[in-house]
Formats: C-alpha cells, sequence, structure tokens
C-alpha cells in the first residue's frame, strides 16, 4: 500500500515536468494582473497533473475499486475538462456551474453520493432530509468545489488546506474502513506532489505551477464525495457536523465573501480582495506567513472534528459552536475590510 502513495507523489511530480513545457506552447498560462499578484506567467497544470497521478493509480490498485473510487476519478473528468477551458479561456459561471451540476447529480443520483440526514442538529432530533436530500446533496458538493477554487489565492494555501483534510479524513476513516483511508492518503500524496512545486520553500520565491481552476474543481469535487460518503448511512465514520469542521476555514472564508458580495448587489461569484488571505497580506504578512496562518486555524478546526468523534460530543453542541464561530468570523472579517477600506481612503 506505501508503494501507492510513493506511486502517487511521484507520479504527479513526473506529469508537472510532463506538462510544463505543454502549457507554454498551449499559452496554458495565468498573467499577472491587478488582481493577481505573482510575477511573470505561471503554467496552470497542477489541476491535470493530480488528476492523471489519481487516474493512473485508480487502474492500478485494487483498493481504488472500492466505494466506486474508479469511478469517482472518471466522474471528476467533465470538471477538469470545463476547469482546462476555463483556465485557457475564460468560461462563463453558468457553464462551470452546469458542469459541476452534472457531475455532482450523476454522484447522487447513480451513485449514492447522497446527504440523506444532516444528523442531530436539535438535541434528541435528527435531521433527515427525505425528498430534500438531493438538490440539499448538489449545492452541497458544488459549495465545496467553489470554496476551494475562491480560497486559492496564495501559494501554497488551497492545495496545502486540501492535503491536511484529506489526512484527516483518511486518519479518521482509517477505524474503520481501510480502502477509503487508503484512497484518501493517495489523493494527499498526489497533492504533496504538486505542493513541491507551488510552495514557497526557502531558495523559491514564487510557486513554479499553480493549481488552476481545474485543479480546485477536481479536487473539491473528491472532497465532497468522500464528506458524504462517510458521514452517510450506518457505517458512517464521521458526522455530518464533523464534516463541516473539517473544511470550516474554506467554507466559512467563502461564504462571508459571497454574502458582502451579495449586500453591495454585486454577483457572488465577482472576484475581489476581500477573502482572508488578502486581509493578512494587507495587514503587512508574507505569503508564506498568510499561509502558515490559515493553516494552522485549519489544523484547530481538524483537531475539533476528530476530537468531537472520538470523545463523542453532541452534534448540536459541535453545530451550535460552529454557528458561533462563523458568526464571529463574520464579524472580524467585516470589520478587517472596514479597516483595509479606511486605509485606502486615507492613501489616497
Amino acid at each position: 500500500m506505501t508503494f501507492a502513495l510513493i506511486s502517487a507523489f511521484f507520479l504527479t511530480v513526473v506529469m508537472v515536468l510532463i506538462f510544463r513545457p505543454i502549457a507554454q506552447s498551449v499559452d496554458l498560462l495565468d498573467l499577472p494582473s491587478t488582481r493577481k499578484q505573482h510575477v511573470g506567467a505561471v503554467p496552470l497544470i497542477g489541476g491535470v497533473s493530480i488528476y492523471a497521478s489519481l487516474l493512473i493509480c485508480a487502474i492500478m490498485f485494487p483498493f481504488w475499486r472500492a466505494h466506486d473510487g474508479l469511478q469517482l476519478i472518471v466522474l471528476s473528468l467533465p470538471v477538469l475538462l470545463v476547469g482546462i477551458a476555463d483556465d485557457h479561456k475564460s468560461v462563463s459561471v453558468r457553464g462551470r456551474l452546469l458542469a459541476e451540476v452534472f457531475s455532482c447529480l450523476v454522484a447522487a443520483d447513480y451513485f449514492g453520493v447522497r446527504l440523506n440526514t444532516l444528523g442531530e442538529l436539535i438535541p434528541g432530533v435528527e435531521i433527515q432530509l427525505y425528498w430534500l436530500a438531493l438538490p440539499v446533496t448538489i449545492f452541497g458538493m458544488v459549495g465545496v468545489m467553489n470554496a476551494y477554487n475562491m480560497v486559492d489565492g496564495v501559494d501554497g494555501l488551497s492545495g496545502g488546506l486540501a492535503f491536511m483534510t484529506f489526512c484527516a479524513l483518511a486518519a479518521l476513516a482509517a477505524r474503520t474502513d481501510a480502502e477509503a483511508t487508503w484512497q484518501l492518503l493517495t489523493v494527499a500524496a498526489a497533492l504533496l506532489g504538486f505542493l513541491l512545486f507551488n510552495f514557497r520553500f526557502p531558495g523559491r520565491k514564487r510557486a513554479a505551477v499553480f493549481m488552476g481552476d481545474a485543479g480546485t474543481m477536481v479536487v473539491g469535487f473528491i472532497l465532497a464525495w468522500y464528506l458524504i460518503r462517510l458521514s452517510q448511512g450506518e457505517d458512517a465514520t464521521i458526522t455530518p457536523v464533523a464534516a463541516l469542521w473539517l473544511f470550516s476555514v474554506p467554507l466559512m472564508d467563502t461564504v462571508t465573501v459571497m454574502f458582502r458580495r451579495i449586500r453591495r448587489g454585486h454577483s457572488p461569484f465577482k472576484p475581489d480582495c476581500e477573502h482572508l488571505h488578502h486581509i493578512f497580506l494587507q495587514s503587512g504578512s508574507g505569503v508564506n506567513q498568510t499561509v502558515l496562518k490559515i493553516f494552522g486555524l485549519q489544523f484547530v478546526s481538524i483537531c475539533y472534528a476528530g476530537a468531537s468523534i472520538l470523545f463523542g460530543i453532541p452534534q448540536w453542541i459541535s453545530f451550535c459552536l460552529f454557528m458561533g464561530v462563523f458568526l464571529a468570523y463574520n464579524g472580524v472579517m467585516a470589520r478587517a475590510c472596514r479597516k483595509t477600506y479606511s486605509v485606502r481612503d486615507l492613501r489616497r
């Protein structure tokens, strides 16, 4: 099994080296702009490399046959292709959403990856979704995909957050589901191979490649699949509320930013510079400092998710605590954004 993890890591590395010159020739590059402060044209081939690595591993290793693992990777292909098209030449929000909804609909309706229950959000009462299960599942999966897409604004951030979450899910699944554990660790190993080129290590001032929309959408889709798979049914490994905690940082950041855009009369998908990583950067933190601070927040959330399961903390308490943290986060971010605007006005 260890060979599978080593294979996923090195396959991603090899794929990056293969696809990088191809990206240069077909102009699959991310160029600097007023919103993107990186230097030079950066190849957007992280997502393609991760996907190719996972596809090869899913074909090679038998444990990927469990829980429709191979089918998951194949079903990610439409999302990948739309993401590549968006990276190369911008695709409309509607076009991207259609591809996301299609894959999520097939996952929910054909493979049974469906949110049938939200857990015991009220003491003694388990919230069953019944006929709402399908639309809520699609909404939730699309939400996870876009959360990882929107948080991808600093070298190493989106890939690092996903790596932490997949490792945490693998650790929790290890108690009851060996096949799912190895699948999750394989995805984490593939992400680590990508981070080798994306993270700012000593001696490297900037990322060599970016994940691109293709990568964030595929990684988000795979993560949403496992969050639902592992939180539903009699043999569930995690609770639905623990799933919220496991990706709380991208979730809270995305929901807060989208609500703020809607209040201003803008599209929730309109890009801006008000994400958590922007606030840290504008406050004087460097890129690596910003990434490590956000990793720290994610680590605390993951630790709570694990503790809530291991110590049997009632789900309604975890949910109330989650909502309290979310409201506090929203308030802090609103104040930070107002302060940022005030500083900009003074500089003018």
